[in-house]
């Protein structure tokens, strides 16, 4: 009987395969719930609906995704959320909320160390308020060699975009400089003064005074 229902299954689930690689998208959805009941796992159910319906180009994708997320979050199983975090990033990298979600998650198992590429992707792709608010909420918990490269990105970004005022420009610079001070490194310091006076000399004259300072 067991070997029978096993037959049942994998059949099942050949006869989804084949639907989606033939584009019928009602028939694939109709054998998915069939197959849905036998899984014993809603986030699990959720987030291979997500997957069958990102096959077909539906955008109700994301919200199968969420709901996966979340019932893993539920059940503490906190490996599955983030991976199903990190797919909802790659696919949009608009929204600060799953960043800030996967990063709540990261912190659990103190793997704030794991924000660091997707704060790159985002200095990568200009988005200058979601990286800014990132780092300053990881600025403790992740390296200082981390934090100084970070911030000295950030700069560059925030003046590139010409969407901050002097005064934050200034407390970027005062951060940046702080950070790769933290992080005793003189030579990243020399790199990013000379990068910052090819930019702007006033700028460059006053994070001098403020290393004298210091």
């Amino acid at each position: 009987m067991k070997h029978l229902q096993a037959e049942k299954y994998n059949l099942a689930w050949f006869r989804l395969a084949e639907c989606v690689s033939r584009r019928e998208k009602e028939r694939a959805l109709g054998v998915y719930r069939l197959l849905s009941h036998s899984l014993g796992d809603r986030a699990l159910a959720a987030q291979l609906y997500g997957d069958l319906l990102i096959c077909f180009g539906d955008d109700c994708a994301i919200e199968k995704y969420l709901e996966a997320a979340q019932l893993y979050k539920k059940s503490k199983k906190i490996i599955e959320a983030i991976a199903v975090y990190e797919h909802l990033i790659f696919l949009d990298s608009t929204s600060k909320d799953y960043f800030f979600e996967i990063l709540e998650l990261y912190k659990i198992l103190d793997l704030q160390d794991k924000m660091v590429p997707h704060v790159k992707r985002l200095i990568k792709e200009n988005k200058v308020d979601i990286a800014i608010g990132i780092v300053k909420k990881i600025e403790t918990s992740i390296k200082r060699e981390s934090l100084a490269d970070l911030n000295k990105s950030l700069v560059f970004l925030v003046l590139k975009s010409k969407s901050k005022s002097p005064e934050e420009i200034e407390e970027q610079i005062k951060r940046t400089i702080d950070s790769i001070i933290d992080a005793d490194n003189s030579m990243l310091l020399q790199e990013f003064l000379s990068e910052l006076k090819s930019i702007n000399v006033d700028y460059y004259l006053n994070a001098c005074c403020y290393i004298e300072d210091k």
